[in-house]
């Protein structure tokens, strides 16, 4: 069984909870508001080193 760094990370399928943050052109993202518009969501992360 594999280990889990984080308990509060959703799993591969699973709703993530609802949060929102400010861009890199200083606007707001709303997860909500992104999924009410009808359009598919895609999130990637990236590391924040370089």
């Amino acid at each position: 069984m594999e280990k889990r760094l984080n308990k509060d990370i959703p799993d591969i399928g699973q709703d993530i909870p609802a949060f929102e943050v400010v861009t890199s052109d200083n606007k707001t993202f709303k997860l909500s508001e992104e999924l009410r518009s009808g359009q598919n969501v895609k999130l990637m992360f990236y590391r924040g080193h370089w």
